[in-house]
């Protein structure tokens, strides 16, 4: 109801309600952040990882839908170059900068008067 899932998939993990520096959910008595802070992590980049897969899928296949309605005929449409082409342009190279030299005497003396 409203927008909410009723069923948790197996592959999400539940967001930590613990501080860093809170005692770990575990019940070792140490930091959360000494002891299950980096697995809890992992396992969340884990799960943002495949949902980015799918998606990533997901997208593909629109994709070549798409293209397959722009171009329907059978042949697969010609691959396209690359936007992002690295062609050697006649571009000056980088110097490197060259601080100027002054000629000022450096500050001597023992300071007494």
């Amino acid at each position: 109801m409203f927008g909410k899932k009723d069923s948790k998939s197996e592959s999400e993990v539940p967001a930590v309600t613990v501080g860093r520096n809170d005692p770990c959910h575990c019940g070792s008595g140490k930091k959360y952040k000494k002891c299950h802070e980096e697995k809890d992590e992992a396992a969340r980049h884990q799960v943002l990882e495949k949902k980015w897969e799918q998606s990533q899928k997901a997208f593909d296949k629109e994709k070549a839908e798409e293209e397959t309605k722009a171009n329907p005929t059978n042949a697969p449409a010609a691959p396209h170059a690359p936007a992002h082409t690295t062609q050697k342009v006649n571009q000056p190279k980088h110097t490197s900068f060259v601080t100027p030299k002054f000629n000022m005497p450096r500050k001597s003396g023992g300071g007494g008067a």
